[in-house]
Parts: C-alpha cells; sequence; structure tokens
C-alpha cells in the first residue's frame, strides 16, 4: 500500500502531493498542515515535476512584481519540506499510456497534467493525496484527499 519495507521490515509510506495538496500547505489549510505535521518519522512526501510547473506557473500569473515574491518565497518554504521532485521517466510514459488508453476506451477522459501525476504515481508505488474526485476512475491508483476527516469521503 504505497510502501515498502524499511530496514528491519518497517513499512515507509511514499506520498506524492497533487497541486491542489501543495496549495493548501502554502494556505495553511488546517487538515492539510495538521496531516502533513503527523506524519510519522521516515514517511517521503515528495511531489512531481508537473506539480512543480504548476505552482511556478501560478506565481508567474502573480498581479504584480510584489505578489510573485511572496509566492516565490512561500513556494521555495514548501519545496524545503519536499524528500524529491519526480521527474517523467520512460516508466512514466508506460503508465501514462496505459492509463490514458484504458480512460479513453472508457469515456472518461481526465486533464492531462493529472494524468502525467498519476503515471508518476504509479510507477513510484506512491500514494496520491489529492482532492480531486476524478483520479479515482484509474485502477489501481491510491488516493488520500487530507482534506477530509479520517474515514469522510468527498
Amino acid at each position: 500500500m504505497g510502501a515498502f519495507s524499511g530496514s528491519g521490515g518497517t513499512k515507509i509510506v511514499r506520498y506524492l502531493l497533487d497541486t491542489n495538496h501543495c496549495s493548501y500547505l502554502q494556505r495553511g489549510h488546517p487538515r492539510v498542515v495538521a496531516k502533513f505535521r503527523s506524519l510519522p518519522p521516515g514517511t517521503e512526501v515528495l511531489t512531481s515535476v508537473v506539480t512543480q510547473a504548476e505552482l511556478l506557473a501560478g506565481i508567474y500569473l502573480a498581479s504584480s512584481a510584489r505578489r510573485r515574491r511572496e509566492l516565490i518565497l512561500i513556494y521555495e518554504e514548501l519545496m524545503n519540506e519536499i524528500a524529491e521532485i519526480l521527474p517523467i521517466t520512460s516508466a512514466v510514459a508506460e503508465h501514462f499510456a496505459r492509463i490514458t488508453s484504458e480512460l479513453a476506451r472508457k469515456g472518461r477522459p481526465i486533464p492531462v497534467n493529472d494524468l502525467w501525476i498519476a503515471a508518476i504515481a504509479m510507477a513510484h508505488n506512491l500514494i496520491l493525496v489529492t482532492s480531486d474526485t476524478h483520479f479515482s476512475v484509474i485502477e489501481g491508483l491510491q488516493v488520500e484527499d487530507w482534506t477530509q476527516a479520517e474515514g469522510e469521503e468527498a
């Protein structure tokens, strides 16, 4: 379940933050921040180059140079908390192609950037942390929504 055995057989949980959860952390969403801060030692929290690009695009869209500087500081603070920014690789591309074709056959397309994010999560066996419900149509993708209380459904 999004984990692998560490030394001594302990399970290390690995999460991939979607753009919305990175934004929630940056804005101080109480549930998301509480969950992030309460993760057990050894938990890995990662994000993708796709999310990085979306966050940076948001900074460039800021209405003033002053606001861009503020957003850059908030972005850098968040990136210091992230273990790694995962790239798109050949393995990710294979997952992307499979997911895209499966959803096309089902007539259930989702945004392209979200397909890449899902493919990265699946290629690395990560739990995707997102509040976007359309990810639920991707078979085999593990998803958590930290904006919801434990056991609560979106």
